[in-house]
């Protein structure tokens, strides 16, 4: 009985001693921390050209660098709400006409220097120069003074005050309604180091513009054209160094995408031009393919400087004469909408009724061609007035390959209505140079990427139009209308969303009925990622959302 008894409690003892040492193996392993790799590759298609200035730049490649390596404001979340960045808050006044932002304490830029209201004064006010070149001007134009500074008879934009270091009060001559998503979510420049230069001269700055200093999530370390952009945490980050400890931009080829991110060379990609059984086969092979709405269209401009395209009744002819859903179904594989008028077809501003579809009509076109005195008067295909042909020349940057294909469709659909089309294949920055800077063409494709608090100002106001040779105008097709900058006007000044919705509802009208721009679709966006790849949350708007979040896992 006694040994029995004994072999017992030795029996229990050792299943205790197991089940403890069991336990405790559990618990160290659920000590142990997942293994995450430092660096991630991002897949783009087309090289960064340098501009990384979040005022000048205007392609979506150097705007992924300035999201990374600028601050701003206030950011926008995945679902398209205002948070506070590095304001720690903000007050609107009841009349719309003032806003003050107060900044965090200890902000730094990746040089150690703090960023003050004074670094926020000095980015509005090269916004709002006679010299400033870039786009975003409108963001400015109604601050008290706008138009002193303009004109050189103030030194300062006296409706931006620095209460102290933390603290700067925007004054408003009349109410701007996206202040908060334009200038909150705008990146701050150093004054330290952009106020050495003249904003005249900020354009070619090439060093200061490949060498960037911000006080965003990353530190631009190397940049290569046509091959890659490196970046490297910034560990000062207020919001915490970012868990990737290199970032990299890397240029990849159209056709390599899907087998770079199946074998692992890039993690994540825009696959929005891809074809859907390589899509099958990203997911069949784990990738993780995840589709959205754009706040991107695809456009054809016309320069309404040429005499010819100002007739509305030629403009109206090669709207039916396109065959956009064929464009749509053969190029892009209807990964997308067909679009009327220039605006994001997802947001409250895009006209739900009243729009002119121009479903494809050659009948029609033919018509409208007559109208404006056109017949083909010696049977040879092109239509023609008073002895001259009907031919344009249609410019197309290269790098798209669905773009360029567009171009060829359009000719041909052209070429069955009588109207000859040449193709005019540049790189992006010479036909910025030649279409927006030196207004030398005809036709032009381009895409466009809208913001998400609607305020067209920047590429339709009359005065955004410019007809000198090396001026970047940025009203690009030189639309003009008394009525148009009324309704952007008043846009501008209504503070209720509905009010605003009506005013953009009777603007976008205007647009489709007078055809300063052929809209054509708004695609999807399609990104691809690997699925180790955790906390990205990627929306019509914002690609790096919490980007110093972003965790990759081995």
């Amino acid at each position: 009985m006694k040994k029995n008894f004994k072999l017992a409690l030795l029996m229990a003892f050792c299943l205790t001693v197991t089940a403890c040492g069991k336990k405790e193996e559990k618990q160290s392993e659920n000590k142990v921390e997942k293994q995450l790799k430092t660096e991630i590759n991002y897949g783009i298609t087309s090289s960064p050209e340098g501009k990384f200035n979040p005022l000048f730049s205007n392609t979506q490649y150097d705007g992924n660098v300035n999201a990374l390596v600028y601050d701003s404001l206030l950011k926008l979340n995945s679902k398209l709400e205002l948070e506070p960045a590095m304001a720690e808050k903000y007050e609107i006044s009841e009349d719309g006409k003032k806003v003050v932002f107060t900044l965090k304490d200890g902000l730094k830029f990746h040089d150690g220097k703090p960023v003050t209201s004074k670094d926020v004064k000095f980015t509005l006010e090269a916004m709002a120069s006679p010299d400033y070149e870039g786009d975003l001007q409108s963001y400015v134009q109604s601050i008290e003074g706008f138009k002193e500074f303009q004109g050189g008879k103030e030194t300062e934009l006296k409706g931006i005050v620095c209460k102290d270091d933390k603290t700067i009060e925007i004054n408003f001559s009349v109410p701007y309604s996206p202040v908060l998503t334009n200038i909150g979510t705008l990146g701050i420049l150093p004054q330290h180091i952009w106020g050495e230069v003249p904003v005249k001269d900020w354009v070619n700055k090439t060093e200061l513009l490949n060498k960037p200093i911000g006080s965003g999530a990353y530190k631009l370390e190397e940049f290569k054209a046509g091959e890659f952009v490196k970046l490297s945490a910034n560990e000062d980050y207020y919001n915490g160094a970012p868990k990737l400890k290199t970032f990299v931009f890397k240029v990849v080829k159209e056709e390599t995408v899907s087998a770079e991110l199946i074998n692992g060379s890039i993690d994540i990609a825009d696959i929005s031009s891809i074809k859907k059984a390589d899509m099958t086969t990203l997911k069949e092979s784990g990738i993780e393919v995840k589709q959205y709405p754009n706040s991107k269209i695809q456009y054809m401009g016309f320069n309404l400087r040429n005499d010819i395209l100002k007739d509305v009744n030629v403009r109206t002819a090669i709207a039916y004469g396109i065959d956009r859903q064929s464009i749509l179904d053969g190029l892009i594989e209807g990964n997308g909408v067909i679009i009327n008028t220039p605006m994001v077809p997802t947001l409250w501003s895009y006209p739900k009724e009243g729009l002119v579809e121009y479903k494809f009509d050659e009948a029609k076109a033919k018509e409208l061609l007559e109208k404006a005195g056109y017949k083909d008067t010696n049977n040879n295909g092109t239509v023609d007035k008073d002895g001259k042909e009907l031919e344009f020349t249609l410019t197309v940057p290269t790098g798209d390959t669905v773009r360029e294909k567009t171009a060829t469709v359009i000719q041909q659909n052209l070429a069955k209505i009588g109207i000859k089309i040449n193709l005019e294949m540049l790189e992006f920055k010479a036909t910025m140079n030649k279409v927006v800077g030196n207004h030398e063409f005809d036709l032009y494709l381009m895409g466009n990427t809208l913001d998400a608090d609607p305020d067209p100002t920047p590429n339709w106001y009359s005065t955004q139009a410019s007809d000198k040779k090396g001026e970047f105008g940025w009203n690009i097709s030189g639309f003009k209308s008394d009525e148009a900058d009324k309704l952007m006007d008043a846009n501008r000044q209504a503070t209720k969303q509905e009010e605003r919705a009506k005013i953009l509802n009777e603007f976008g009208k205007l647009l489709n009925k007078e055809l300063p721009w052929i809209p054509l679709y708004a695609s999807d966006i399609t990104k691809a990622y690997s699925k180790k790849l955790k906390n990205y949350e990627p929306n019509t708007f914002v690609d790096f959302y919490n980007v110093e979040k972003w965790e990759l896992e081995k």
